[in-house]
């Protein structure tokens, strides 16, 4: 079969698939197959991955973009169901965290303790803790830690490591991946908390001048984004020759809306969606 991925999990889903607050990506490449991130829920991802035909079983690499409930929910089962697959996540990710808006309640947003547990008695060698940009198999790589170098990007929340206030949570964990492919690059992103431009700018200092990136998938977090950032964002894509944009998740109604009105090549991103490459 040929390379191809496939959105498992998403905010929106097409008829027949359940849809959630999360994200869960299948990757086959090369003959390697990847699941990137992992959904919220096991009704939704399970559910889902059987009607789509995908085996969540005899997995290569189970990655986490970052420490976050919403792409994490499932770890446990993986693990369990691929014991012989190799796990990858920045070492933050095992953080505890808060999302803490006002007036309200903090909200914890880490991995699940029970998930945590199940990460800490799988095997050592099966699981790489990263900060730097690392190629996991041929073509296949990660990001690693993304610099933070443009003014108009935020991590998009009030997020903090503890509930008053005092230690801002910079979300360093939030990693990318990208497959070298034919025509190009082809990213994919599980929130993009270290925002769109810093992680596009850092994956192209990693390649060959001129590497094009041909297709971007994944969320974008500019739910709560100001004008001044998507118009930011938006300036930045429309100088990239990507063939195509697929936001997703995170990216926001609001920000969706305006990337398809001035982006010439924004799909949507639903669970269901199967690229070919």
């Amino acid at each position: 079969m040929k390379n191809n991925i496939t959105v498992i999990v998403d905010n929106k889903s097409q008829i027949g698939l359940k849809n959630e607050h999360g994200l869960a990506i299948h990757i086959e490449y090369n003959g390697k197959r990847i699941l990137f991130d992992n959904g919220q829920n096991k009704e939704a991802l399970f559910y889902n991955a059987e009607q789509l035909n995908i085996p969540l079983t005899n997995l290569d690499f189970i990655i986490l973009s970052h420490g976050h409930y919403d792409h994490s929910g499932n770890l446990d089962t993986l693990l369990k169901l691929n014991p012989s697959a190799h796990f990858y996540a920045h070492p933050d990710c095992l953080q505890t965290r808060y999302s803490l808006h006002p007036n309200k309640a903090p909200h914890t947003i880490s991995i699940k303790p029970n998930i945590l547990k199940s990460l800490a008695e799988f095997p050592e060698t099966q699981k790489h803790f990263i900060t730097d940009v690392t190629e996991i198999s041929p073509g296949i790589w990660l990001t690693g830690q993304i610099p933070r170098i443009a003014n108009d990007e935020d991590t998009g929340g009030p997020f903090f490591l503890d509930t008053d206030k005092k230690q801002l949570d910079l979300l360093n964990d939030d990693m990318s991946l990208w497959l070298d492919t034919e025509e190009g690059i082809a990213v994919i992103c599980g929130c993009c908390h270290a925002g769109i431009i810093n992680t596009l700018t850092h994956i192209k200092q990693q390649r060959p001048s001129g590497t094009n990136i041909t297709l971007l998938l994944g969320g974008l977090h500019l739910v709560n984004a100001n004008k001044r950032r998507i118009d930011a964002t938006i300036d930045y894509l429309n100088k990239q020759p990507i063939n195509t944009i697929y936001p997703a998740h995170c990216t926001g109604d609001n920000a969706m809306d305006l990337l398809q009105q001035y982006c010439t090549n924004v799909q949507t991103a639903k669970a269901g969606l199967t690229l070919l490459f």
